[in-house]
């Protein structure tokens, strides 16, 4: 050991949890008929989850870029959201795999609200 800092750490410790979020939004897209109530209330609720993860997707991305990137805030936060919008979209056809979902070009465009909204709050 030559007492230099690893590169590899921030890595981990920043990309990390993106890819573990992103893992859990994949299984929450594997699941068929995801119902969280019933009754009118249930499409608002899920829209609003959609922004929800999608909105923490971004924010995760943008910490990793301002961790282990030098770049501009302008930078990192459109490339958090094209990310975010190629992981929803992705997403979205993956559900078309799922029994009892189907991919949504509208859900993509509320995902990516969610992210650019999620960056939109604190720089």
């Amino acid at each position: 050991m030559t007492g230099r800092p690893s590169k590899v750490l921030p890595l981990v410790k920043y990309w990390l949890p993106v890819l573990a979020w992103a893992a859990f939004i994949f299984y929450l897209s594997s699941i068929p008929d995801l119902r969280f109530v019933q009754g009118p209330w249930d499409f608002w609720i899920r829209k609003a989850g959609h922004m929800g993860v999608f909105g923490i997707l971004a924010r995760l991305i943008a910490r990793a870029f301002i961790n282990t990137a030098y770049l501009s805030w302008k930078k990192i936060f459109a490339a958090a959201l094209v990310l975010t919008f190629l992981y929803a979209s992705l997403d979205e056809y993956h559900q078309t795999f799922t029994q009892g979902r189907h991919g949504c070009i509208s859900d993509v465009m509320i995902d990516t609200t969610g992210g650019w909204l999620a960056l939109g709050i604190i720089p």
